[in-house]
């Protein structure tokens, strides 16, 4: 297992996993290119694995370049083929030292770090072990169900 930054020759792949993990969501691809063209708010990074592109995480200022930014984990997939072996952890964890790094070049801090998920999500005890974030509150009726705002407000 290898996780990097995507570069934009990894956009199809990424759409790929995209699709198999939201499958109601349309036009995959232009949604990962308006992403990823969204650099350097934004950054991709990918999980391969034996090569091919198993996963994606992508990590996002959420408040605007600023002396103590607040990160989100805007979003994960792993392929469904690739589920279960641990890779979505890996992504987590090798993704984001590299990403406060990217935050800090941009003459930045971190101060916090945010995700959200659907309620009763099997990610929540994942991210919570992984960022240290811990329930905000909950919007109700968000999407097809209540979405989750999990937050640590003391990331450094």
């Amino acid at each position: 297992m290898t996780v990097r930054a995507a570069e934009r020759t990894d956009i199809a792949a990424i759409a790929e996993v995209h699709q198999a993990c939201f499958p109601r969501e349309k036009n995959h691809a232009k949604w990962i290119e308006a992403s990823f063209n969204a650099y350097p708010r934004g950054v991709y990074y990918v999980v391969e694995v034996e090569g091919q592109v198993r996963g994606y995480i992508l990590w996002c200022v959420k408040n605007g370049f600023r002396e103590k930014s607040i990160i989100e984990l805007e979003q994960i997939g792993i392929h469904p083929d690739a589920a279960g072996k641990g890779l979505g952890k890996q992504l987590i964890v090798e993704s984001l030292a590299p990403f406060k790094t990217h935050v800090r070049r941009q003459g930045c801090g971190v101060g916090a770090v945010m995700v959200t998920t659907s309620e009763g999500n099997f990610a929540e005890k994942l991210y919570q072990s992984t960022l240290g974030v811990s329930r905000a509150a909950v919007i109700s009726g968000y999407g097809a169900g209540d979405e989750v705002i999990l937050y640590n407000a003391n990331v450094e």
